[in-house]
């Protein structure tokens, strides 16, 4: 199992899709809540719907996520699981780790706890979602 240094988290939160915006000192709290999960190769990280309990940064490897239509294919430094914690259901898919994978799982009830105590971070997550959006 790797062991990422926290220096390490910080640098691929910075890189991550999700926080492209967040300015330094935001990555180092959101690095606070981040935790390491890795996960075999045809591993389920989770199911259709399930209770959407966390959100993933993809360190290294290959996800799949199955919902309707074609498989979509998460790759390195991209976020998966967000949709269904921000709007509140349950998940709409399955994830599969399709080759050995490193994730950054950051719970719900920490990221909205993070969320409620800093706007700045709100508007950052904002501006990436309207920008992935456009």
């Amino acid at each position: 199992m790797t062991t990422l240094a926290r220096i390490q988290i910080v640098v691929f939160l910075q890189s991550c899709d999700l926080f492209s915006f967040c300015r330094a000192d935001e990555i180092l709290r959101i690095a606070g809540i981040a935790r390491e999960k890795s996960f075999s190769a045809g591993e389920v990280i989770y199911k259709d719907n399930g209770a959407a309990n966390e959100l993933y940064c993809l360190v290294h490897g290959e996800v799949a996520v199955h919902g309707a239509g074609e498989p979509r294919q998460i790759g390195r430094l991209q976020t998966f699981g967000v949709e269904e914690i921000l709007c509140g259901r349950l998940r709409s898919g399955r994830a599969e780790a399709t080759q050995d994978s490193l994730v950054l799982a950051i719970s719900v009830e920490d990221f909205f706890d993070l969320l409620a105590n800093d706007i700045e971070i709100v508007k950052a997550i904002f501006r990436h979602l309207l920008q992935q959006s456009a």
